[in-house]
């Protein structure tokens, strides 16, 4: 029998390593057999990459089938890898060739479905309200904004909002939405089998709206980042490599989103291990791009974009919707790959692009270049710029104001060496909780 992962994980499939038995609901298996204790290599990957990445998860003794790799007969076969065979393709031809497919991928996922749109009012998820609403010019579309006491972007959602006639919906998210005793932070996680990535609470609570007014499809933005180039301080990153050090590990040295240091002075040692060879181990030497500039491109598709899509299906499938992901449609995926970098982050100026020699590759982009270059010059055909050219502004919790006076947290001592998160920022604070309310909600099953 033929089993797969698809190549972004809207479709996983688990191995038990030591029967070989293969199951797609990962935390239901833990509970009804147990398992033998918490990953090293789980617990590392989500303090380096905020996932479990590639074929890892939190459960020793269980494999995913690796993203884009099917399963027969025991032997895996690799079916899709991210590939950046640049070929070249008029500029204006290549924009007129996204928005067609980006209207075929919507109007296949969208026929005979009543939509939900979560909006940001970035420009992603404003993009896929316009070619909804172009797709849909008469029916009823419902899009709906979370924001957070202390902070949001409704504005410019509500602009997106009132140009294409959507029913639009909005709530405001606190700290007990987050960490409180009614939060979805338990039941996300249990449904997952996994730590959740911030914006799965705020997608699972306006889905949850969705559901209650009677959709049947979530279509999202997500992935617009991973394929059109908008993790812009990235993607600049080889500016600044000088080749003293293997690509991935001067990589490392600056993504990661808990350091070495911090890790090893919060969990025990036996749970953590070397996250740059767990990371090369699954970074392919035949795979990867020539080109250096494409290099961070090949990471963020085979590693992190899988992340992504797999916390945004958690959310849709716990509110029992359909996931709809026209960013992540293959023939697009595979169009926009074969297109030249500076397509996707293109200088501002060649003044621009000399300027930006030397400087530090955080403080490149947006001010030197204009990342997702192509995706923004599609969208003038159909949004205002003060959507399209604003400042990235990211996911925008307020964790620091929320959290900066919280100091101590009763964490598994099983797992932690302490219970002191003081000096942690808001984000890695909600991060160490996150991950002890996983390691709660499953150390009852362990063998």
């Amino acid at each position: 029998m033929r089993v797969f992962t698809d190549a972004f994980g809207t479709y996983v499939t688990y191995v038990y390593e030591s029967t070989r038995e293969t199951f797609n609901n990962l935390p239901d298996r833990v509970r009804k057999k147990g398992f033998d204790g918490f990953s090293a290599e789980g617990i590392t990957s989500f303090f380096t990459f905020r996932y479990s990445i590639d074929n890892l998860t939190m459960f020793k003794g269980f494999k995913r089938i690796p993203f884009g790799y099917s399963l027969e007969d025991g032997k895996l076969r690799k079916e899709w890898y991210p590939k950046f065979e640049e070929k070249q393709v008029d500029f204006n031809d290549a924009l007129d060739r996204i928005e067609l497919l980006l209207l075929k991928s919507i109007e296949r996922i969208t026929k005979d479905k009543k939509i939900a749109i979560p909006l940001s009012g970035g420009v992603d998820s404003s993009m896929i309200v316009a070619l909804c609403r172009k797709v849909h010019p008469d029916e009823e579309i419902l899009t709906y904004s979370a924001g957070f006491y202390g902070d949001d972007e409704f504005e410019y959602a509500r602009i997106v909002a009132r140009k294409f006639n959507t029913v639009h919906k909005e709530i405001v998210l606190s700290p007990e939405d987050y960490i409180g005793e009614n939060s979805l932070l338990r039941p996300l996680i249990r449904h997952k089998g996994e730590p959740l990535h911030p914006n799965e609470i705020a997608l699972a609570t306006v889905e949850k709206m969705a559901k209650e007014d009677g959709c049947d499809i979530a279509v999202c933005g997500e992935g617009g980042d991973d394929i059109f180039g908008g993790y812009g301080q990235n993607l600049r990153m080889y500016m600044n490599y000088e080749g003293n050090k293997p690509f991935f590990k001067f990589f490392l040295d600056n993504y990661r989103y808990f350091t070495i240091e911090d890790r090893k002075k919060l969990v025990k040692d036996e749970f953590l291990v070397d996250d740059f060879e767990l990371l090369s181990s699954f970074l392919v030497d035949e795979e990867m791009p020539k080109d250096i500039r494409n290099k961070v491109f090949y990471f963020i598709q085979k590693i992190h974009t899988p992340g992504l899509i797999t916390r945004g299906i958690n959310a849709i499938k716990f509110n029992k919707l359909e996931p709809g992901f026209p960013y992540i449609d293959m023939e697009l995926v595979e169009f926009v790959n074969s297109l030249p970098f500076d397509y996707k982050l293109h200088w501002k100026s060649k003044e621009d692009e000399e300027k930006a020699k030397g400087v530090y590759f955080r403080d490149i982009s947006e001010k030197y270049d204009i990342p997702k270059y192509i995706l923004k010059k599609l969208a003038e055909r159909y949004l205002p710029k003060e959507i399209i050219y604003r400042k990235k502004y990211g996911f925008p919790v307020p964790f620091d104001k929320w959290f900066k006076d919280l100091k101590m947290w009763n964490l598994d001592e099983n797992i932690f060496k302490t219970k002191d998160i003081s000096k942690f920022n808001g984000w890695k604070k909600f991060m160490i909780i996150n991950l002890n309310t996983f390691i709660e909600e499953f150390r009852d099953y362990i063998k």
